[in-house]
Parts: structure tokens; C-alpha cells; sequence
């Protein structure tokens, strides 16, 4: 049930636990409630009262408070036979009338939200006793939609691409084999134009892995 609290953050301040409260009642009844009201300051009377269209339907058996630390303020509540629900305002008045806070009251039955029915489409041919599903039928009556049935045994195409950026390590190394050969193997040049061709080759080669690993990282 609501709570009421009385200078909790400031003097003569009213602050509510809900902004709005639902009292169940059938329409003809009648019942009775009680609002803690507790106080966080000094004592002080608390003044009670409804908006208009509660007035007749709501009554207080008392409406001036004096609360010390904490009170109970009952509360007489009727709806109206020829009424489902009642609404209004409950307000609260601390210094003197200086200060007014009010929440919202529902009284009455708690509307029952339905929820709405689920549609199923039936085909209406099922009703005929004779009627069976021709083989030759379109795909539109089935409503088959072929990319939600993939073969299984659809063989996967594998393809396979050689990076571009092994081509030009690959011809250096090549290159730098070819000439080791013909250095050292077939004495077609001479060792030293043969090694300072390697060394260059390999120079090559380190500076292209290092501006490829420069180029990746940014």
C-alpha cells in the first residue's frame, strides 16, 4: 500500500512511494484502508483531502494528522453500484497549507488485458474426404522454398588462391638459387660478382618483409 514520507529531503517536503494506487472493489462495496504516514523531521500536522470526484466516495476519519514519528491515517473507501471504476486524486498538505503533493487512485474492478487470439490458416480442400494432394502439383501450393532444403550431398567447390605478396619473395629466391648455381656449380661467373649479386638479392628480399610487415600492422 502507499506511504507517505514527510520531511525526508527538505522541511514540510511529501514525497510518495507510487505515483498512482489501484484499490480493488466491486461496484456497491465498500472498505476500509490505512496510509502510513512517517515523519523524518520535527512533528507536524498533515492535512488530508480528495479531489472532487472522490469527495462523496472517499472519507477520512480524520484529515488533520499530527504526526510525531509515525502515523496511521484510516481511510473509508465505497464505489457506487451503478460504477465499475472511480478515479481521482488523494492530496497531502504539510506547513500550513504551504505545501501540496497529490497521487492518483483508481477504485474498482482492474481491467483484464486479453490477449489476443492466434490465427491458424487451414486449407479448406481438407473438408472433402476424397481429397488427396496431387503429385504434379506446383510448388506454389506446397509453398517449398528450395533454399530451406539444401542437398546434403552437394559436393562443396574448393578453391584455392595463391597470395600475391609470396610472387616477389619467391622470384628472389629463385633468382638467388640460379645464381649460386651458375657461380658455384658451373664457375660461369666469377665467385665475387656471384656472392655481391646474392647479398644485394637478399637485401632486397629483407627490405620487402619489412615494409610488408610495416604496411600489415598499420
Amino acid at each position: 500500500m502507499q506511504q507517505i514520507h514527510i520531511n525526508r529531503n527538505r522541511i514540510n517536503s511529501i514525497e510518495f512511494d507510487k505515483s498512482d494506487i489501484t484499490i480493488p472493489l466491486d461496484p456497491g462495496n465498500e472498505c476500509s484502508i490505512e496510509l502510513p504516514i512517517i515523519n523524518y523531521g520535527s512533528p507536524t500536522h498533515v492535512y488530508l483531502s480528495v479531489s472532487d470526484t472522490l469527495r462523496k466516495n472517499v472519507r477520512f476519519l480524520s484529515d488533520n494528522v499530527y504526526v510525531a514519528n509515525q502515523e496511521y491515517a484510516p481511510v473509508l473507501i465505497k464505489l457506487p453500484a451503478d460504477l465499475t471504476t472511480l478515479e481521482g486524486e488523494m492530496k497531502v498538505t504539510t506547513g500550513y497549507g504551504s505545501l501540496t503533493e497529490s497521487f492518483r487512485v483508481i477504485i474498482g474492478e482492474i481491467p483484464e488485458v486479453s490477449k489476443p487470439m492466434s490465427v491458424i490458416d487451414v486449407d479448406e480442400r481438407l473438408a472433402f474426404p476424397n481429397y488427396k494432394q496431387d503429385r504434379t502439383s506446383s510448388r506454389d501450393d506446397w509453398d517449398i522454398d528450395p533454399s530451406k532444403n539444401p542437398d546434403k550431398n552437394r559436393k562443396k567447390e574448393i578453391s584455392f588462391s595463391f597470395p600475391d605478396t609470396f610472387i616477389l619473395p619467391l622470384l628472389i629466391i629463385l633468382l638467388v638459387v640460379v645464381i649460386l648455381l651458375v657461380t658455384f656449380a658451373f664457375n660461369l661467373i666469377h665467385v665475387l660478382y656471384g656472392a655481391l649479386a646474392v647479398s644485394i638479392l637478399i637485401i632486397i628480399l629483407m627490405v620487402y618483409a619489412v615494409m610488408h610487415l610495416l604496411a600489415k600492422n598499420n
